[in-house]
């Protein structure tokens, strides 16, 4: 009898060992996209460094080292897919046709300077060559910018609440894209009233109208949205769980709908965000912090409507968050994506690379595209 207890419990064992990188492999590439920031329990996770999934497949491995060897590869195998599926990996591209000498490009860098720890963003530029900058969370250095001898090439310098952008072309228009409310953890605001009075609604964007030395017109919006710091913070003691053991009509159902009503206020932000740009009547390139991260259903729902240049050209992983941790998991290094450069149909990505050096909380990030022909008005 203990002889086939022990057969079943090694057998379970093994079912188990096969069975959970699978689990792992159907959550980043399934249940993340699909769900995401829709349950209280997923939106958390999203924010972790993912590698923490492949080291608590370590166990597993060597319970399947030990019971059945010939299987071991499946391992290997399972973790490759999901640093590519799950984690955003992706090779060196081979080349691209952007970069030849008559195509007329745009080379973009954006940057959330906010605690940038004394980092230069200058040697980054000087390498890059950009033709456009972006900045996030530069609030009243227009003038500092302006005066500074490293940003001569950018005679064109317009500022926005926090947004700040340099450009060599003219800039033939400025607008804002504010959102019809506050995302704000804690309030159940979802029209834009609070109290009986109207609340000003989140500046998402800061809109700019440029054309190509060709004569060729189109929009770029630099974004910033909203960051989930707060709830994620009241996450870490334990809150995260509701979403798995949040039942109704309990103490834990109750911070539950709390948590999902505010990621369910992301998520309509998010929405009439792309439905503004969507409806722009020029080609356009939206580059920023999103806050998000690319394995989540917010992402999957921008995902879906444009490029994302690190899915286009990008090599590596494209972590641009947080630029230094010493967080073991990520060995020390960036471990989301939350600043992205996404574009509109008739834009080709040529090359996406994101700054790997200094000390800045955010990494910068730079991208190449051309406009086709076609979708220039």
């Amino acid at each position: 009898m203990a002889l086939l207890a022990r057969r079943y419990a090694l057998r379970a064992i093994w079912v188990m060992s096969l069975a959970y990188p699978c689990l792992l492999l159907i959550l980043a590439c399934v249940i993340n996209p699909l769900a995401g920031e829709r349950n209280a329990t997923l939106a958390f996770l999203l924010y972790l460094p993912q590698s923490i999934w492949i080291f608590s497949l370590l166990p597993f491995a060597a319970a399947a080292w030990f019971l059945c060897r010939r299987w071991i590869w499946i391992y290997p195998l399972l973790i490759i897919l999901f640093m590519i599926l799950g984690m955003g990996w992706r090779a060196q591209p081979f080349g691209s046709g952007t970069d030849g000498p008559e195509s007329v490009t745009i080379r973009l860098m954006t940057f959330n300077r906010g605690q940038h720890s004394s980092y230069s963003l200058q040697p980054f530029k000087n390498r890059e060559q950009p033709d456009v900058i972006l900045l996030q969370e530069a609030s009243r250095r227009e003038a500092n910018y302006r005066r500074s001898e490293g940003y001569r090439e950018f005679p064109h310098i317009h500022s926005m609440g926090e947004f700040i952008a340099m450009s060599k072309w003219p800039i033939l228009g400025v607008s804002e894209v504010r959102s019809p409310q506050r995302v704000v953890f804690g309030s159940t605001a979802r029209h834009g009233l609070a109290d009986g009075a109207p609340l000003s609604g989140d500046l998402l964007a800061m809109r700019l109208e440029l054309a190509l030395p060709g004569g060729d017109k189109f929009a770029i919006y630099n974004v910033h949205f909203p960051t989930p710091r707060d709830i994620l913070n009241d996450c870490k003691r334990g809150g995260f769980l509701t979403g798995i053991i949040g039942v109704p009509v309990t103490p834990w159902g109750r911070k539950r709908n709390r948590y999902e009503d505010y990621w369910g206020q992301r998520i309509d932000q998010a929405k009439y965000f792309i439905r503004v740009v969507n409806e722009d009547p020029l080609p356009a390139i939206v580059a920023g912090d999103f806050n998000m991260p690319s394995s989540g259903y917010v992402y999957r729902m921008f995902s879906t409507h444009w490029k994302d240049s690190h899915c286009e050209a990008g090599t590596g992983f494209g972590y641009t968050f947080p630029g230094r941790t010493r967080n073991l998991f990520s060995l020390g290094g960036a471990w989301l994506r939350l600043d992205y450069v996404f574009s509109t149909d008739g834009w080709e990505v040529g090359r996406s690379v994101v700054e790997t050096q200094g000390n800045s909380q955010h990494r910068p990030l730079s991208v190449t595209l051309k406009l086709q022909q076609d979708a220039s008005s």
